[in-house]
């Protein structure tokens, strides 16, 4: 369930951090305060949501068909075999249509792959099982099926809001908090992003569980940590672990293993084997690529049934408990992930995020940064507890020990944590946000450290411009690539965000009022102001700006037929020589967009 909070902005000419922060408690619709006699609220363990969402996965099936007009068809046929839960449609990037089906039970699943048909004959392919099907069209007459008890669930699941309609909705929110949510709630993975992420999993773990022990792909990384965007990577990690079942020692029977051999690591020497299978045997990979010498050896590769990319690794379990890590601090209040949706949508506005691996600043230490701010003790409280409060109150069921050694043992069941020791802070997110601003702002980054760990700067082991402690791996820092030019632009951007913030809600509303006057970019919001006649607010069209055929059709009603011939040439001659010339094809890619779009 979304929280939305109404918040009333107090307007005034003169403009300083502190004017909103101190001001009173605006109402809301849901104040976020908890006290000590609050009945604890009930949470979900990290374990228990992955385990739901692989129960899914092992009976659902991806199906490829013609059209989303299929529905009807499919359903009527697969319900002769098995009882549907429901249907989800979506495109991938290549505009080809699928359908995930749900069924009731694995069974039921089983069941379905029974009545599947033989492989192509003629085709120069190795048979193999997999969940994801094609659904094929009927060589005679049509069948007729009965009406569906159910209606497709959505209709393209995968389609990211477009950015035009998203600010138009943001621009009609009444206050910024508003604007922080909706922000969130139509930029969020959804539940058909999550649903193919683990069908994915699973189709590598359909075809490769005879190659190993009780073999796992686990996906892990913001695609399960609840800090997703729809169309964000799949991290996936391939688990064989050994039960204390499989290693009895009275068993006197034991299965001959094969050891590994070579200069390499064993890690890379996997890594090469998967990716050879991922080419040879994965329906719908694509553009494989092996990173074996990396410290975590990967391999990438795109998913074009589900539109994904992806990225596989060996045994790399700490990846998945800092996934688990974030998705505890994520569930502990609503506010902490659209706060962190805004920010890093803002860091990718302003240029202080790349797509493109570099000296840059990355979203992991940005969501970082948010809980370590959360973490901070305001007037009114805090809203997340440190780390060490966790790991202190983590009893032996929540030892979890990682590759090389690495401890992260923390409490898994948030029940257990005391109703006082998180979301105390009433802040909503409007003050959040600007609070965020004005900490970082303020911070010593050259003598400091940010640990969640902590809950408090630390000194800095050394002169690295930005130093983030992992959480996991305490000695690593997980901005240790990042420049001094890249961070001195941080502190700036975060100085400017203030101020633009407190101007942005105060006085009239306008084009840029707001969140919009944040995370719009600069050309189009630089082009607007442009366009703006005084202070009227007013945007002048752009046909009256580069058009002159109208007023030049009142010109010539005025003349006699002689003089406007003369006049229609001579302006047909200007306009043929006058070709309208911008400084790059960014602007003029904003203008034509803002004509099509009709915004001015």
């Amino acid at each position: 369930m979304f929280v939305l909070f109404q918040t009333v902005i107090n307007t005034g000419k003169h403009y300083s951090f502190r004017k909103i922060l101190n001001a009173p408690l605006p109402s809301c619709k849901c104040l976020l305060n908890r006290n000590i006699s609050d009945a604890p609220k009930k949470f979900i363990t990290f374990d228990e949501v992955v385990a739901q969402r692989r129960a899914e996965a092992q009976r659902s099936l991806v199906v490829q068909v013609n059209s989303e007009s299929s529905f009807n068809e499919l359903y009527g046929y697969c319900s002769r075999y098995a009882s549907i839960n429901g249907i989800h449609h979506y495109k991938n990037n290549g505009g080809e249509h699928f359908m995930l089906i749900e069924f009731a039970s694995e069974d039921n699943l089983k069941d379905i792959l029974r009545s599947c048909g033989s492989h192509h004959k003629d085709l120069d392919v190795m048979a193999l099982q997999s969940p994801f099907l094609w659904f094929r069209a009927v060589a005679n007459k049509k069948e007729k099926f009965t009406v569906p008890e159910t209606q497709l669930i959505n209709k393209d699941g995968t389609l990211p809001v477009n950015e035009d309609t998203l600010f138009e909705q943001l621009s009609h929110c009444k206050t910024v908090s508003d604007q922080i949510q909706v922000l969130y709630e139509h930029t969020m993975l959804n539940d058909l992003g999550v649903r193919l992420r683990y069908m994915v999993a699973r189709q590598l773990e359909t075809i490769m569980e005879s190659l190993y022990a009780n073999m796992a792909v686990r996906p892990f990384g913001s695609s399960v940590n609840g800090f997703g965007k729809m169309g964000c990577d799949l991290d996936l990690v391939l688990t064989n672990e050994l039960t204390q079942e499989m290693t009895d020692p009275n068993k006197r029977l034991v299965y001959q293993e094969k050891k590994c051999e070579g200069g390499r690591s064993p890690w890379q020497r996997h890594m090469e084997l998967m990716g050879e299978l991922i080419e040879l045997r994965v329906p719908g990979a694509t553009r494989v690529q092996r990173i074996l010498n990396a410290r975590v050896p990967i391999v990438k590769y795109a998913h074009e049934l589900s539109g994904v990319d992806c990225d596989l690794c060996y045994s790399n379990m700490s990846g998945v408990y800092m996934s688990e890590l974030l998705w505890l601090y994520g569930s502990l209040d609503p506010r902490v992930r659209p706060l962190t949706f805004v920010i890093r949508r803002w860091a990718q506005t302003v240029g202080l995020t790349n797509p493109h691996p570099g000296r840059w600043i990355t979203n992991f230490p940005l969501t970082l940064m948010v809980l370590f701010f959360l973490q901070q003790k305001t007037k009114d409280g805090f809203v997340l507890p440190p780390l060490k409060f966790m790991s202190k109150i983590a009893t032996k069921d929540d030892i979890r020990i990682a590759e090389d050694y690495v401890n992260c043992t923390f409490v898994r069941d948030l029940n257990r944590l005391p109703p006082e020791s998180y979301g105390q802070s009433q802040s909503n997110l409007q003050t959040l946000l600007l609070q965020f601003f004005e900490f970082y702002s303020q911070f010593d980054f050259q003598d400091k450290a940010i640990s969640i760990n902590e809950g408090a700067p630390v000194r800095k082991p050394n002169n690295l411009p930005l130093y983030i402690v992992n959480p996991i791996e305490q000695a690593l820092n997980v901005s240790r690539n990042v420049s001094f030019e890249e961070c001195e632009r941080l502190k700036m951007e975060v100085r400017n965000a203030a101020w633009q913030l407190e101007s942005c809600t105060e006085g009239d509303r306008t084009d840029d009022w707001g969140l919009l006057g944040l995370i719009e970019k600069r050309t189009t919001r630089g082009l607007k102001k442009l366009l703006r006649v005084g202070n009227s607010h007013r945007l002048v069209s752009v046909k009256d700006l580069f058009n002159e055929e109208d007023t030049s059709d009142k010109r010539l009603s005025k003349k006699s037929d002689k003089e406007s011939a003369k006049v229609a040439q001579t302006v047909k001659v200007e306009k043929k020589e006058q070709k309208i010339k911008f400084k790059n094809t960014t602007i003029a890619n904003e203008v034509y967009r803002i004509r099509r779009d009709k915004i001015v």
